[in-house]
């Protein structure tokens, strides 16, 4: 089985510009992580934490999927397409800041702490760019907080 901590990790160091090589590294994480979910579900003696972790590692990786895949179609900034898929990555991004985010592991084995803090900075950078294309829809911060300016 693929390790999805280790494809993200290539994904993000990767700096060829190919955006529909990212892509297909992203679904590959994705793919990985729901694997080893499913796995953990399987296994009935698999710590909460572990099985959160990945599932976190699988909607990561999604959420870079569809942005890699935004990349790759070379849509213009504001267009239809690209606010489409700027929203896209931006729901998957809310449901990891504003939920996920909230749970603790009491055990501290996970890296759900570290996972945290990529998800703001990926949530953060999809706020940058829904700011410089102008669109008009209300925004939450990483924590869930209405943006108002």
């Amino acid at each position: 089985m693929a390790d999805w901590r280790e494809i993200i990790n290539d994904a993000l160091a990767d700096e060829s510009g190919d955006h529909v090589a990212l892509f297909r590294k992203y679904e590959l994480a994705a793919e990985a992580a729901i694997e080893e979910a499913q796995s953990c579900l399987n296994d009935s003696w698999t710590e909460p934490s572990k099985m959160m972790e990945t599932v976190y590692g699988g909607m990561v990786a999604y959420s870079n999927q569809v942005l890699a895949r935004r990349e790759a179609e070379d849509v213009d900034a504001g267009s239809l397409d690209h606010a489409f898929r700027t929203g896209q990555a931006y729901g998957v991004s809310c449901v990891l800041n504003h939920i996920i985010d909230r749970l603790r592991d009491p055990s501290n084995v996970s890296q759900l702490a570290a996972l945290d803090a990529f998800s703001d900075k990926m949530h953060d950078d999809l706020l940058k760019d829904v700011k410089e294309i102008g669109l008009t829809v209300e925004l939450l911060d990483a924590k869930g907080n209405t943006i108002t300016e």
